[in-house]
């Protein structure tokens, strides 16, 4: 008993011995258990997708339960021989037994309809209700249908980092057997791969591709080849790392030029200004591809902010080439001109198609799969409103804000009535100078003064055309600061500027002066010689 007892005492003082010579032993402990949590994923290169494949089946497709079980299969045994490590379909520390919580292949029991129509409506919200942890990278959504003497599979990708549901793939066969061959073909063409945005440098962006450096079996399902497009999204996260918003830069595309197995070169094309550049806390920057899927595109202008006004008749122009490289043609040409003193034989004409939008500010993009990506030039009369890069065959319908323009098209009429009467203007004066230089010819000096005192008595036409064009300038630049509207504030002032040099030009002061001259010059000749 006494030995018990003295075997505990000297426990407890080892305890309290360890408590004062390390007091922080337990902090050491706890952190030790949390060190697993707290470590860095791993680069996105070395990161597998992680694939869950959901399989519907059309009771009339008359396909049984070995069948279906033997199509699980195959499809299986192909991603491994075809894809292998770059996809991942079985994780030890899942559940498998849960088919919400797991990845691999199973049998779709909830979507409404097990067709192409069904994958259609389908919206992001019933995936991101029906699986909130998101325990895969990639959810393939494929029905099978019967379809004439054979079967129609249709392809749908959701991706858990960009909440996106990409487009409805279409696939035929006329053999059982070649189903799950079939269904792995419709796998690749709704596939988008994730790259990471590492580095900005101008135009210039590096990025990384999800589970890049994983050498596929087959090496043409390696990495992306030359010349793809990606489009950008920012994902912004709280403190605890949880997303809670996701936003896509709308008319930004990164074309890809270079790689290898971890790093690939990206040139950038958008219609805003440093949208990648800078750093940004708690934002993870990534990109997905993108592609044509459909044969046209509804592209609609839509005024910005309260405006109803309707952009019918506006003019969308399309072009390869970027403003920068327009604007350096033009420079090109205008400096060749003052060298050789000629005048270009070509016109610089960089405009490949030209629409006009219809009554509901409409029109339709056909996809060109020789020139996918390329540059909307949107302009209100004279005045280019918009200029964006697009890819037509990527969304059924699309539109871009437009700022309301109808302040400079008002300014654009009032200036071509004051124009107008500024021609008829200038008309009247010379046929009255022109009707007392005959008079002065005939030596009719009674009428040449009273033709000289009416034009001295009138008020000056050039300070009546300045105040004309100061009530203009003045009250559309209040109606365009009312909008903040400052695009359409630069082009009222130059629209008025141009008037306003013309108004100097036509109606300058000094003409009546120099004519006065001219009729006392003509006056003294006559009274020297009066028989000439």
């Amino acid at each position: 008993m006494f030995s018990s007892d003295r075997a505990k005492l000297i426990q407890c003082i080892f305890f309290c011995w360890g408590f004062a010579l390390f007091p922080n032993w337990n902090t050491f402990a706890q952190i030790e258990k949390a060190s697993p949590q707290s470590i860095e994923p791993q680069h996105i290169s070395l990161r597998p997708y992680r694939v869950r494949i959901d399989i519907s089946y059309e009771p009339k497709a008359n396909l049984t339960s070995s069948d279906r079980l033997r199509i699980q299969s195959q499809l299986a045994q192909i991603i491994e021989r075809s894809v292998g490590e770059k996809w991942k379909l079985n994780n030890n520390a899942t559940d498998q037994t849960n088919s919400k919580t797991a990845i691999g292949i199973y049998q779709n029991n909830w979507l409404a309809l097990s067709s192409s129509e069904g994958l259609q409506r389908l919206e992001p919200v019933a995936i991101l209700n029906r699986y909130p942890d998101f325990p895969f990278d990639k959810l393939f959504l494929i029905a099978i249908e019967p379809k004439g003497i054979g079967y129609q599979i249709s392809g749908r990708e959701f991706d858990s980092l960009s909440q996106r549901l990409g487009p409805v793939s279409i696939e035929n066969t006329f053999e059982k057997s070649f189903l799950s061959d079939t269904i792995f073909h419709s796998l690749l063409n709704v596939f988008s791969p994730v790259v990471s945005i590492e580095s900005v440098i101008e135009n210039q962006v590096t990025v990384s591709e999800q589970a890049s450096q994983y050498l596929t079996p087959d090496p043409i399902l390696g990495m992306s080849e030359k010349d793809v497009y990606f489009t950008p999204f920012f994902r912004y996260l709280n403190r605890n790392r949880e997303v809670k918003n996701i936003q896509f830069i709308p008319w930004t595309y990164l074309i890809l030029e270079e790689m290898n197995r971890k790093y690939a070169t990206c040139s950038l094309s958008s219609g805003l200004r440093g949208i990648l550049s800078g750093s940004r806390r708690r934002v993870e920057t990534l990109a997905i591809r993108v592609k044509p899927e459909y044969p046209q595109t509804n592209l609609a202008l839509i005024p910005r902010g309260k405006s109803t006004q309707s952009y019918a008749g506006m003019r969308v122009q399309l072009s390869p080439l970027n403003p920068q490289e327009v604007r350096q043609r033009q420079i090109a040409a205008k400096k060749q001109k003052e060298q050789t003193k000629k005048p270009v034989t070509k016109p610089l004409d960089y405009i490949t198609e030209q629409y006009l939008t219809n009554r509901s500010g409409k029109i339709t993009l056909q996809t060109d799969p020789k020139q996918p990506l390329v540059w909307l030039y949107v302009r209100s009369g004279k005045a280019l409103v918009a200029n964006v890069p697009y890819i037509p065959g990527i969304d059924r319908d699309v539109s871009i804000q437009v700022p309301d323009d109808r302040i400079r098209l008002n300014v654009e009429g009032e200036l071509a009535v004051l124009n107008g009467e500024l021609i008829e203007a200038v008309a009247s004066l010379s046929m009255k100078m022109a009707r007392i230089r005959k008079w002065a010819r005939n030596n009719e000096w009674t009428k040449v003064d009273t033709g000289i005192r009416k034009l001295e008595s009138e008020i000056s036409p050039k300070q009546i055309f300045q105040e004309k064009l100061n009530v203009v300038r003045v009250s559309a630049i209040e109606a365009a600061q009312k909008q903040n509207n400052r695009a359409a504030q630069s082009r009222i002032a130059s629209l008025c500027r141009d008037t306003a040099s013309r108004i100097d030009r036509f109606l300058d002061p000094t003409g009546i002066i120099d004519f006065k001259t001219e009729i006392q010059d003509l006056r003294q000749l006559q009274e020297r010689a009066p028989n000439r």
